[in-house]
């Protein structure tokens, strides 16, 4: 499952809500990832460049990740504070629902939920993530 993927887009997707409460420059994102496929569930941290264009057109962001990642990501509602999209996942046969609310100027909160079926067994898994911007991109 590309969950560093659906996170880094958790983070861009709601910049589509708000951009201006959203700064450009490298964030640190923290996740977590529990399904009945993980009993312990995983944990995660990496950091993600988000770029002044990104910050500005997340949709086109978005269509590019789409076109070249494993995941076909759909936006959905906006409101001021976050955004909603579908995620279907066709290589893995997951599909999900994600969302994204912006939490202050420097961080965001997000939540994907993604169902499969493994065996003839339908799974949920459910990935928590908050992200908070570190200072301008190191690259």
């Amino acid at each position: 499952m590309p969950a560093r993927f659906l996170i880094a887009v958790s983070l861009a997707a709601c910049a589509a809500a708000h951009a201006q409460s959203l700064e450009p420059g490298e964030w640190e994102i923290r996740s977590t990832t529990t399904s009945p496929l993980m009993p312990k569930g995983q944990s995660a941290v990496f950091r993600h460049c988000l770029t002044q264009a990104d910050a500005e057109d997340p949709e086109r962001w978005m269509a590019r990740q789409s076109e070249s990642g494993p995941c076909t990501l759909i936006p959905g509602e906006r409101t001021a504070e976050g955004m909603e999209w579908d995620v279907s996942c066709p290589m893995t046969r997951m599909h999900g629902r994600g969302s994204a609310t912006i939490t202050g100027p420097g961080s965001v909160e997000s939540e994907v939920r993604m169902t499969t079926e493994l065996q003839g067994y339908r799974f949920q898994m459910h990935t928590r993530a908050s992200a908070k911007r570190i200072g301008p991109c190191k690259s």
